[in-house]
């Protein structure tokens, strides 16, 4: 190649060149420009908690529990509960029952309980109707009547919950449950005069406990009483029955519905 034809490709093609060298020199200096990093929105990047997931659904898993704070701890606490209720299920008498309790708690789940109650009781409609008829034929229930009993229990308290009343505040409560033995007293009602015995007597109550501040609660209790009663003849016709003799032997069942207020400290 001739130095003029040289000459003529270098006049010619020399805008190019002019070109692709500044497209390279802008390319370098901004790959040395450094590039602030794009921020992320929060809605990007998701947690896996997918481990966490299949522990929560799983059926036991000794590494994975919940912790449940309470508000209002009974552990190592000592409560004092009066109580006013009602006998709901004999079928001879009615009445109201006074009772005061007092438990102590070694933790949230397991206490102590010592009991007694009185009972103010009298015949039931059904009962009275039938003792105005006695005056007349001679008809009438042989029957007893508890009068009281004392007791010492042992607390199990499994389950624990939170309620909204309104939407507006947080009960806390605990349900008991509590096997209990003692001792009741009964009359054997007679027409010359009652005769007071007593009875090796069993029990379950169920307890419900409405916690509301660090000193004071609401309680419910549903108490179940089982006696062996004897049962006596209310009124003799002096030829086959003998007023006061023993007729039959029993086992009673006694329910009572009661309502109190629990003190702690």
């Amino acid at each position: 190649m001739t130095s003029k034809m040289r000459a003529t490709l270098v006049t010619n093609f020399r805008p190019a060149f002019l070109a692709l060298a500044l497209c390279f020199a802008h390319a370098t200096a901004m790959a040395q420009v450094p590039v602030a990093p794009v921020a992320e929105k929060p809605g990007d990047k998701k947690l896996d908690i997918s481990d966490l997931e299949s522990k929560y659904w799983a059926p036991k898993d000794t590494d994975f529990s919940v912790v449940q704070n309470r508000t209002y701890p009974k552990e190592r606490k000592f409560f004092i509960s009066p109580q006013f209720g009602f006998l709901v299920n004999d079928q001879f008498s009615e009445g109201t029952a006074f009772g005061l309790s007092a438990n102590y708690f070694f933790s949230e789940r397991y206490g102590i309980q010592l009991s007694g109650l009185t009972t103010d009781l009298e015949l039931n409609k059904a009962n009275k109707d039938l003792a105005r008829l006695s005056q007349e034929a001679g008809a009438q229930a042989n029957h007893g009547e508890l009068v009281s009993t004392y007791s010492v229990g042992f607390n199990w308290v499994p389950f624990y919950a939170k309620m909204s009343v309104l939407g507006k505040r947080i009960v806390y409560f605990d349900m008991a449950f509590t096997p209990t033995i003692g001792l009741s007293q009964y009359d054997q009602v007679v027409e010359t005069g009652n005769k007071r015995q007593q009875a090796l007597t069993y029990g379950f109550d169920v307890s419900q406990y409405f916690l509301f501040s660090k000193w004071i609660a609401a309680r419910v209790d549903l108490k179940n009483q089982w006696r062996n009663e004897d049962v006596v003849q209310f009124r003799g016709n002096g030829v086959n029955t003998i007023t006061g003799a023993k007729v039959s032997s029993k086992t009673t069942h006694d329910t009572l519905f009661m309502l109190g207020l629990m003190f702690f400290w």
